[in-house]
């Protein structure tokens, strides 16, 4: 996948996907990258389909569509589709679903309130009233596997399906560095006080405009204790005895494999 601006639409050929309120609407071959232009309503903020990428030579565009737009055919949630994808794929369905996000949540001017304009240059929702340029938000959390004596440091979120564990996580507050926010998250959530950290690699998930950064962590010292809130459970769990994962495609299920590789 190419991030391209919308000013350059140069390939002979071109793939749209359709997205109304963060979902994605299959056709009736049940693609998610369709190959007809549909005239369909755009959703408030949206006055043209959007060139977000190129793939192969295809320049792909988003159309977010208006709620009221009755559907005929399969809905689907984004993250239930990017389990049967290729890497490439995830990548372009997460831009994607980020940027109907965003014109989604900034149909208002954040700074007067007045209505908001796909920009002509930038992606950017522009203000005529106040000349404001409202950007896609994109929110840096940090993930973490700990790895000690016992295995590796899972823990069930309250949002997660019963039986899931998985990496502990969490957004870098404002003034925060990345490793600060790492060790901070990990004592908040479990208790537990790192030694070093090793930064693996990045994953854009778009649930709904995150940039996850991966790390492993040594174990320093410290008892398991959730706090209860985020968290309401966690232990530690070696190769021949892991709960429920994530599914393959996340930068979580990643990290968890990466880590057990010591443990073999």
């Amino acid at each position: 996948m190419k991030i391209k601006s919308h000013r350059e639409a140069n390939s002979i050929t071109s793939r749209y996907i359709y997205m109304q309120n963060g979902e994605v609407l299959l056709d009736a071959q049940q693609n998610w990258l369709q190959h007809l232009p549909l005239a369909l309503a755009h959703s408030a903020g949206q006055q043209r389909p959007l060139l977000i990428a190129s793939l192969g030579d295809e320049d792909i565009y988003l159309h977010t569509v208006c709620h009221s737009v009755n559907w005929s055919h399969e809905v689907v949630h984004g993250r239930e589709l990017m389990a049967s994808l290729s890497e490439l794929e995830v990548d372009l369905l997460s831009r994607a679903l980020q940027l109907s996000h965003w014109l989604r949540d900034h149909q208002y001017c954040g700074r007067c309130g007045a209505h908001t304009q796909l920009h002509k240059q930038d992606y950017g929702l522009y203000c005529k009233a106040c000349e404001h340029t409202q950007y896609p938000r994109i929110s840096p959390c940090i993930i973490v596997v700990v790895k000690g004596p016992k295995g590796i440091l899972l823990a069930h979120n309250t949002r997660f399906p019963e039986g899931r564990y998985s990496a502990l996580a969490g957004f870098v507050e404002a003034g925060e560095n990345i490793e600060a926010a790492v060790h901070r998250e990990v004592y908040e959530e479990v208790g537990v006080k790192l030694g070093k950290l090793t930064y693996l690699y990045s994953q854009s998930w778009s649930f709904p405009h995150s940039l996850m950064m991966g790390f492993l962590a040594e174990y320093d010292s410290g008892e398991i204790q959730v706090d209860g809130v985020e968290i309401d459970a966690a232990d530690w769990f070696m190769p021949n005895d892991l709960p429920q994962l994530p599914p393959s495609f996340s930068i979580a299920r990643q990290l968890i494999d990466t880590a057990l590789e010591a443990y073999s």
